[in-house]
């Protein structure tokens, strides 16, 4: 009986087919994945917002501080964070991190690398998501002068154009100040942010602008506490400094200057409460 092999050449078509094939899916293949990651973290980001309302239900209409020292089980001094207030009302702290960025922001080691008096209460250790510092009110007082005072929901003039979380960054060996908490787009030059209605959506960066528009929630040339507003670049109340290009990695995040205003002040603002003069973590003496 005679057989017939492939030649070299109909060996060599078929693997350039299953090359060219392979390199057309595998993008779609990845391009799904981020999808259905980012489809997760629009479902945490929904949980943590349902967990804020509860939060202010349970203490007078009041939102949660993003930070402030109080004491852990032993009675020593610890930094409280808002996720360890929302921990009790979520019970699975793995919600806190966005599956596209695993295993996240240490925030232990953030805090002690911030030169904070206190470490980190311990509730959790890693998370993936920011938050609003104008909207979450801190109290670092007495050990340092300085506070926001805290958020009434009655105060929140449009709880769908205010920015409750974000997908964020953290910049390691530096301060805890809003200026280095920065919008972080993982998701398909995107990131999702959850609003204090509850609702939770995806935004490409440069639609950023568009959350609280400016000719109905025009960035005040005052802050609340009487000094001159801080951010607000290009008269936007959130935004992203669009002439800096995106930055989507960890290292390009880091390399961001530190500086609180001007022309090289924060690479993207997510923080502040439109409607109202406080357009970051408004600090005022104990």
């Amino acid at each position: 009986m005679n057989r017939k092999g492939f030649t070299l050449i109909e060996l060599l078509v078929v693997i350039a087919i299953i090359a060219i094939l392979a390199a057309i899916l595998f993008p779609v293949f990845a391009q799904a994945r981020e999808s259905a990651r980012q489809t997760q973290c629009t479902n945490n980001q929904k949980q943590i917002a349902t967990s804020v309302l509860m939060y202010v239900q349970d203490y007078e209409e009041t939102f949660p501080m993003s930070a402030y020292f109080g004491r852990n089980n032993a009675g020593q001094l610890a930094l409280v964070s808002i996720y360890d207030a929302l921990a009790p009302y979520i019970k699975n702290v793995d919600i806190f991190v966005c599956p596209s960025y695993r295993p996240g922001i240490d925030w232990p080691q953030r805090v002690q690398a911030a030169g904070s008096p206190a470490p980190a209460l311990g509730t959790f250790r890693y998370v993936g998501y920011i938050p609003n510092l104008g909207l979450f009110a801190e109290n670092f007082c007495p050990v340092v002068n300085k506070r926001t005072q805290v958020t009434k929901i009655a105060a929140v003039e449009a709880p769908v154009n205010t920015i409750m979380l974000f997908d964020g960054y953290l910049k390691n060996q530096a301060a805890l100040e809003y200026f280095n908490f920065l919008g972080y787009a993982r998701h398909k030059e995107g990131l999702v942010i959850n609003f204090a209605d509850g609702h939770a959506k995806w935004y490409r960066w440069n639609g950023v602008k568009n959350i609280a528009p400016r000719e109905q929630f025009p960035t005040p040339a005052t802050a609340y506490n009487g000094q001159t507003t801080r951010v607000g670049a290009n008269n936007f109340y959130y935004n992203w400094r669009e002439t800096d290009g995106l930055i989507a990695t960890e290292a390009g995040l880091q390399a961001v200057p530190s500086t609180a205003s001007g022309p090289n002040g924060p690479y993207n603002d997510l923080h502040g409460v439109p409607g109202t003069g406080v357009t970051d973590s408004e600090d005022i003496g104990c």
